[in-house]
């Protein structure tokens, strides 16, 4: 099929209008960047991937560079070996950034499904039409923030919210302490952004038990896999990574071997892309896990593991960034919570996400392109 042939390959990386938080004590504001790669195949589909990269101190521009180095091994293929190509990516002799890998694999399944004229979760094969969201919340610096923001997440139909904190143990337990109860109608997940040591983490745990929560989010390092262990027996709480480390299937692998995590945690714009989040779902349900993934991004990062979601059976949430419109820049159409708490991919073939090309050309600090004419590379001053 000639006529999926990839022609021409793009990446913008944008800066957008997400605001500049923190997401621990110890660490500093994140740029966080809006990076879409666009392919084009003979027949004219557009192809169109995005992954969101937070960085410390500036925006990033491994994403772009990693494209440089990648664009030349996809020119030519075709859409129908996408599997392969994005192995042999992510194989190079020299490793590369995995997000730009996971943004060119995410453009190529949303092109081939746009060629069988098929929403993508149609074409990994749909269990379901919709799934339970959670809002994934900014961090504040008052106790009464909190609770102010979740009574306008209440009045916007979350039955579900996962807290980010300054990851400060004694602030984190006044917090839950007092806002969780208020909101009886409520349940509740919290991220420490591996910030914790293990006498702090077991007396949040302990307090997470007494509140019922969902989960405990990355405690520890994801690589701290002797206190999880440690951890896990103590307390009720299913206990997670954090999910942005730990990519590799075969890692993932042995951490369900020895009952690291209770539920399997990664993101498909992280680790390598549809390619890869297809073969840890598989890893995970063999030892009858769930894998709970990440969806902080813009609207295709949001799309890529919404579909994924929606065409397997165990995972049972969707993270909604909010405020909605911190993360939706570049795009016309979005993905939000509905009056049932849940969210639905939006009907449109392939990631179902349309761009806005005029925002994203004004936004662009770097930009490379590859098509038979040669290579193409800029960088605006921000």
């Amino acid at each position: 099929m000639a006529e999926l042939d990839i022609i021409s390959a793009e990446v913008f990386a944008c800066k957008s209008n997400a605001p500049q938080i923190i997401w621990a004590k110890d660490m500093s504001p994140m740029f966080e960047a809006n990076i879409i790669v666009k392919l084009i195949t003979e027949s004219g589909v557009e192809c169109v991937g995005g992954v969101l990269i937070p960085t410390e101190h500036h925006y990033d521009h491994s994403v772009v560079e990693s494209c440089r180095n990648l664009f030349p091994e996809i020119l030519g293929k075709n859409l129908e070996q996408r599997s392969k190509l994005t192995e042999f990516m992510l194989t190079r002799c020299v490793p590369l950034n995995p997000l730009a890998v996971s943004s060119i694999d995410i453009a190529m399944w949303d092109g081939y499904a746009k060629s069988l004229q098929k929403p993508l979760c149609d074409i990994l094969g749909r269990k379901r039409d919709s799934i339970a969201s959670y809002a994934s919340t900014p961090l504040f610096h008052s106790i009464d923030e909190y609770v102010d923001f979740v009574k306008n997440l209440e009045a916007k139909y979350f039955h579900t919210v996962k807290f980010h904190t300054w990851c400060d143990v004694e602030f984190d337990l006044q917090m839950v302490s007092k806002v969780c109860p208020q909101f009886p109608n409520i349940k509740f997940m919290i991220d420490c952004e591996q910030r914790y040591s293990r006498k702090d983490a077991l007396l949040l745990g302990k307090k997470l038990d007494e509140l019922n929560f969902i989960w405990f989010e990355a405690p520890f390092n994801d690589f701290d896999w002797e206190s999880y262990q440690w951890l896990r027996p103590q307390i009720q709480t299913p206990v997670i990574g954090a999910g942005n480390s730990i990519l590799n299937p075969f890692q993932i692998e042995q951490s369900l071997k020895l009952d690291v995590f209770h539920h399997a945690r990664v993101d498909t714009t992280y680790v390598g892309g549809i390619t890869k989040v297809l073969e840890v779902m598989k890893i995970a349900k063999n030892f009858n896990k769930n894998v709970e993934l990440q969806s902080w991004s813009y609207p295709l990062g949001q799309a890529a593991n919404l579909h994924i979601m929606l065409s397997h059976g165990n995972c049972d949430y969707f993270e909604q960034v909010v405020p909605y419109e911190d993360h939706e820049h570049g795009a016309k159409t979005f993905i939000r919570t509905n009056q049932k708490g849940e969210v639905t991919a939006n009907p449109d073939f392939g990631l179902g996400i349309e761009i806005d090309w005029d925002v994203v050309n004004r936004d662009w600090y770097s930009y490379l392109k590859l098509d038979p004419n040669g290579l193409k590379s800029e960088i605006r001053s921000i």
